[in-house]
């Protein structure tokens, strides 16, 4: 269906396999709050209030059995090489963007993001996607094999650390070629004098990296980048850091400097982990900070979509509550 009211047209379809579905707005983010503890019942008394939204959302893990292999790229070679490693699955997707979902019946799998920098890969077993046949601008999430009907036939992910899905250099997908390079470039300019150094190192690298190698002009280019990267001071590979971008900064600093502070430690102390506990013990060990001081922190960064919360807690000191790092968050446009 190609209507207005995606959300209001497809929950009744996806309830009728057990899939509760919330609301989703065009920037991809939940309009409702505690999203992910929505079960079939709310998820019904949605439908007045936002009847005409265009896209929504699924939970992912225990709550609905799904885990989904998200490529983050336009491949059908990867999504091929996927399915052979991970196993065949009747459900396939094809996103708003042009890239590729494989949903699989959950089997414990956590949320792990970029497993391996070798491929734009992410195994979602938390947290929640846009599902089909959402619509985001004048794009549409498909079914591209498969429909709900499968969802009783998922199987389990093979192999779910991905080991298997990392493929001989030379079998580089093409739209990771550049990436690759670039960060092999960004590697090794702490290791060499001059720009011309580097380039004799990335040009004898692409002739190893692909079956078909980049242009000259594309290696040269790559080269300069990184080069610019290296003398600008901005060259972090292989090297520990914290990325904050400015508008982040901005808007934290001049709204709540503890928020800024809490979540540089936390992406200090937790990048890449699909949860984490995050209680008022923190603010006693790591920041020296009264408990509410901690929690209007807390509260601003969960507010503002910087953390989402995964699990309340609150039945006891080992139910802490939990919560994961999120992609984006809800910024003042004066920022």
């Amino acid at each position: 269906m190609n209507l207005p009211g995606a959300f209001a047209d497809w929950q009744p379809e996806y309830a009728r396999h057990g899939i509760p579905t919330f609301p989703v707005k065009q920037d991809k983010t939940p309009a409702i709050k505690n999203y992910l503890s929505i079960e079939l019942g709310g998820s019904l008394r949605l439908l007045p209030r936002f009847a005409s939204y265009t896209a929504f959302g699924i939970s992912l893990g225990p709550r609905t059995g799904i885990t989904v292999l998200d490529i983050d790229i336009a491949d059908e070679r990867l999504l091929e090489h996927c399915l052979r490693s991970c196993g065949e699955t009747p459900i396939v997707i094809r996103t708003a963007s042009g890239n590729f979902q494989a949903w699989y019946r959950h089997n414990g799998e956590k949320r792990g993001i970029r497993p391996y920098p070798e491929l734009p890969i992410d195994i979602l077993g938390a947290g929640f996607v846009v599902a089909p046949p959402s619509r985001i601008g004048d794009q549409q999430y498909q079914f591209v094999q498969g429909s709900l009907a499968d969802l009783g036939q998922l199987p389990t992910m093979q192999d779910s650390s991905f080991r298997r899905l990392i493929p001989n250099p030379r079998q580089l997908p093409i739209g990771s070629r550049n990436n690759a390079l670039f960060r092999f470039a960004l590697k090794q300019a702490h290791y060499v004098d001059d720009p011309e150094a580097l380039l004799d190192k990335v040009e004898s690298e692409n002739d190893n990296l692909c079956e078909v190698q980049l242009r000259s002009d594309e290696v040269r280019k790559i080269v300069s980048s990184a080069w610019k990267y290296q003398v600008q001071g901005r060259n972090f590979a292989n090297n520990k850091y914290v990325a904050l971008m400015h508008r982040e900064i901005d808007q934290l600093a001049a709204g709540n400097p503890d928020a800024l502070a809490l979540l540089t430690l936390l992406r200090r102390l937790h990048h890449g982990r699909s949860e984490f506990a995050l209680a008022k013990a923190i603010a006693r060990t790591r920041l020296k900070w009264t408990v509410p001081r901690f929690k209007r922190a807390r509260l601003t960064l969960e507010e503002l979509g910087f953390i989402q919360c995964l699990h309340r807690g609150g039945k006891g000191r080992a139910d802490p509550p939990k919560y994961c790092l999120t992609a984006t968050a809800r910024f003042d446009r004066s920022c």
